[in-house]
């Protein structure tokens, strides 16, 4: 008999409704940004600070953290190793930010801890001079309190947004650090040259960490992490990317890049060669350039980025295909021509549409399609799931069907092919 998840979406509800009461927000306020630690450390205090005394590995950097989070975790739990993982954000279902080996975290569990925080949340709103945690510093602390309870031996944690001021850098130490590629993203929060995103994400770097980067980084960025890892006495190291032949169930050469970095720290913690092997072989993720169909082929994926979207472009250049349609969604903050320029010049057919989550504000659709200047078929629709019916409808069993230009709209329309409950129900994407 399916299970009611009731109480699970309350307590999604209550969590998300948390942004309703204003106040500084993390995505708005450029300065005196320490406000957000010191609040989650108020909070943390308030519950016992279950993010002490856990083994971490901190991933930051603007493409890759997510891939490179998931394929450590997997290759620690084929290890033997009870290995928890906190990811951002979610593509269709909030239980999809926490797991431990391969499962997910269980939604009567989920529930359980929201509700055993509600007093602190409450107390903390009242009492701290911080104001309320945010919905991201409560989802953070959920996700501490469940794997200081289920007793991990690892946490694999990939930063949410920059780095020093990023909720996850609550944590006195990390037993690795890694930092992906750098590129320009949220530049009106990390600044506007790749030198100060760098000295942002860099933050993550505590002292006597071992750290990893990937060659890929251009020498300013590399000077940066080496000088922030000599003042720290930390650990570094640099991982050539250009030789990896490990089979992957991810597409595109990226994945092979960010494997080398999973395999530079598992093989620093000590994990053997066939371990390494079995778990990158085993790494799943949705939304990124996953193929959900096939006749015709669908691909899903959160690509948001001018660096993101070039992976996606290259990736999907490999690909054998008769015609592409595209289906786009963009943030209200981003640029649409410098992200989809060259993904859109090889489009037979666009698709401009919208996510439906509230929490962020939409590009506007009408807006979008004035501003990429099109010279190809395109439509506008405000129901996603129209556009990707009609996608669908038309589209031959030798096309290619392309969801691209954010992770909510990826995430929304991934339920077509499975849906919430299942996921819920099964505690696997």
């Amino acid at each position: 008999m399916p299970k009611n998840f009731q109480k699970y979406f309350a307590a999604v509800k209550y969590l998300e409704s948390i942004q309703n009461l204003p106040q500084d927000d993390y995505f708005i306020k450029k300065t005196g940004r320490s406000i957000f630690l010191k609040r989650l450390e108020y909070f943390l205090n308030q519950i016992g600070n279950p993010h002490k005394n856990l083994k971490y590995i901190h991933i930051g950097g603007t493409s890759g953290k997510g891939s490179v989070a998931n394929m450590i975790q997997s290759i620690l739990t084929e290890a033997g190793f009870k290995t928890g993982l906190y990811t951002s954000p979610y593509p269709t279902t909030s239980i999809e930010k926490i797991k431990i080996n391969n499962l997910l975290i269980d939604p009567e569990e989920f529930v359980k801890i929201v509700e055993s925080l509600k007093p602190a949340i409450d107390k903390t709103y009242v009492q701290s001079p911080y104001g309320r945690p945010s919905y991201f510093e409560i989802f953070t602390a959920i996700a501490f309190v469940y794997f200081k309870k289920q007793k991990c031996d690892y946490v694999v944690l990939e930063v949410g947004l920059g780095g020093r001021h990023d909720a996850t850098n609550i944590i006195p130490t990390a037993k690795i650090t890694i930092i992906n590629k750098i590129d320009y993203d949220h530049t009106e929060l990390l600044g506007k040259t790749l030198s100060q995103i760098a000295r942002e994400k860099a933050a993550i770097i505590k002292p006597k960490t071992t750290f990893f980067t990937t060659s890929q980084n251009n020498n300013e960025v590399l000077k940066i992490f080496k000088k922030t890892c000599e003042k720290n006495h930390a650990e570094f190291n640099l991982v050539d990317l250009k030789n990896s032949s490990y089979q992957l169930n991810l597409l595109g050469k990226h994945q092979k890049c960010n494997a080398e970095l999973a395999k530079a720290a598992a093989k620093k913690l000590g994990v053997s060669e066939e371990k390494i092997k079995a778990g990158l072989s085993k790494t799943k993720m949705s939304c990124r350039t996953e193929i959900i169909q096939k006749n015709p082929m669908v691909i899903l994926d959160g690509a948001h980025n001018v660096s993101k979207i070039k992976t996606t472009v290259e990736t999907i250049k490999n690909l054998t295909y008769k015609k592409l349609y595209i289906i786009i969604a963009l943030t209200n903050e981003r640029n649409a021509n410098q992200i989809f320029k060259e993904v859109v010049s090889l489009a037979d057919y666009l698709f401009i549409t919208r996510f439906q989550n509230t929490a962020k504000k939409c590009y506007p659709p009408l807006k979008m399609m004035k501003k990429l200047n099109l010279k190809k078929p395109a439509k506008v629709f405000l129901d996603p799931q129209m556009a990707l019916n009609q996608a669908l409808k038309i589209a031959n069993k030798e096309d290619l069907i392309l969801i691209t230009g954010s992770f909510y709209l990826a995430g929304e329309l991934r339920k077509h092919w499975r849906s919430e409950t299942s996921i819920l129900e099964r505690r696997k994407i």
